[in-house]
């Protein structure tokens, strides 16, 4: 096999060999190959590198004070379709601590689909006797919660600290 000829084949063969869609045989035959072409090597771990950062979870996840701070990793919406919203609302699912507040300065936009996915995650979470709450959304995003009436039900901060603090009132 020649790996190299047609740039436009080779990107398709590597894209096929990273997906794991090669056959036994012609995997290992790439693989020889790339272990022993620097250029091809490198070349690869460059792809590789790639595809690890696709799928980088969309969700950064940290702990203050017994606090669950659940944050979208990258500029977003909370959509029907978007991966942030089913990760948000995966994480939020799993949560044992119910103590959770979503950080929203990240999500420029919310349909009604990411509205719902909020008011199930706080449903689950004053089931489980705990508290969900909300902080830093856009203006826009904080015109949709008062204009659907959300922000009544969900406590909404503008301050991170103000927040966290408003846990421990509860």
């Amino acid at each position: 096999m020649n790996f190299g000829h047609d740039l436009i084949e080779r990107e398709e063969f590597i894209a096929r060999y990273l997906r794991g869609r090669l056959d036994p045989a012609a995997a290992e035959a790439f693989e020889r190959h790339y272990l022993e072409c620097d250029e091809c090597f490198a070349e690869l771990r460059a792809g590789e590198l790639l595809v690890r950062g696709l799928q980088r979870l969309p969700l950064e996840s940290r702990i203050v004070n017994g606090v669950t701070v659940l944050q979208v990793a990258s500029p977003s919406y909370l959509t029907e379709n978007s991966r942030e919203a089913k990760a948000l609302c995966e994480a939020l699912l799993e949560q044992k601590d119910m103590k959770v507040l979503i950080d929203l300065s990240r999500v420029s936009r919310i349909d009604s689909s990411g509205l719902g996915m909020l008011m199930h995650c706080y449903s689950h979470v004053i089931r489980n006797r705990g508290a969900l709450k909300l902080l830093n959304p856009n203006p826009q995003v904080k015109r949709l919660l008062s204009t659907t009436g959300i922000d009544g039900v969900l406590d909404t901060f503008q301050d991170e600290i103000e927040a966290l603090r408003s846990f421990a009132c509860r």
